[in-house]
């Protein structure tokens, strides 16, 4: 199945439904507004925690929070209970990407867009179909506009299944070019980039988007948080696992 791009244009604050236009051209639609120019700054907190599909206990790690194996509804029904109604969430319409919502704090971010996309289909036994999914918001106090994508790459392609590389590949080009086409659109806006990569290896981003070395732990873990060189951001810190077989990750950023 050729990757498709989705925008929908409002969701509530627990459940999004796609419509039918492409957010390739939405985002760049008067509807969303200009970027603002605001002098004032913010510090934002983003995160990612892979759940163990959905075993783990849903934390307010951060402001806004990318998570993986979130494959069921219950475990969707988990984190909508443990998280309140502190937070918003993004499950996007197709059934297998919502196993990578995004979560944000509703007092401090108002959304704009969002999106998905289909990175390649899945197969009985091997995988899922994986995504890159994708919000727009707004930092209410000042105004600033920024993106945030999640997403969760075939596991084994780098260890015992070499195999699946080229769906790793393919999942890693669709990502970078999504990424270069929203700097190409937006570059105002700072973009981070988080998820499982199931790779030890930091990736190249357009620029200057870059991957943030962990606080204290050595070499490249699978779970990525990636931010623009160009902002004050902290190192990411490794946080606890609360419950699933990986760590939760958490980074600071002001813009």
């Amino acid at each position: 199945m050729k990757p498709t791009a989705r925008t929908i244009g409002f969701v509530t604050t627990v459940v999004a439904v796609a419509v039918t236009a492409i957010f390739g051209v939405a985002v760049g639609a008067s509807a969303a507004g200009p970027d603002l120019g605001t002098t004032a700054t913010a510090t934002i907190s983003v995160g990612t925690h892979n759940t163990l599909h959905g075993a783990a206990t849903f934390h307010n790690l951060a402001g806004v929070i990318g998570w993986q194996e979130v494959d069921s509804t219950a475990a969707r029904d988990k984190m909508r209970r443990q998280l309140g109604s502190e937070y918003a969430h993004y499950f996007p319409s197709e059934i297998p990407a919502r196993a990578v919502p995004i979560s944000w704090r509703v007092s401090r971010f108002r959304l704009l867009n969002v999106g998905f996309q289909r990175t390649h289909d899945g197969e009985a036994g091997v995988t899922p179909a994986r995504y890159i999914v994708w919000v727009s918001l707004e930092v209410r106090e000042t105004g600033k506009r920024f993106i945030f994508i999640n997403t969760h790459f075939i596991s084994g392609a780098w260890n015992a299944h070499p195999e699946r590389q080229a769906r790793w590949l393919k999942h890693y080009q669709i990502l970078y070019n999504k990424v270069a086409r929203f700097r190409q659109y937006h570059p105002e806006k700072p973009i981070f980039v988080v998820g499982d990569f199931n790779r030890r290896k930091a990736m190249a981003m357009p620029s200057p988007i870059k991957w943030v070395p962990v606080k204290d732990v050595s070499g490249v873990p699978i779970d990525q948080i990636y931010a623009p060189s160009n902002i004050s951001h902290t190192r990411v810190a490794r946080l606890f696992k609360w419950g699933s077989d990986h760590f939760a990750y958490r980074m600071y950023a002001t813009f």
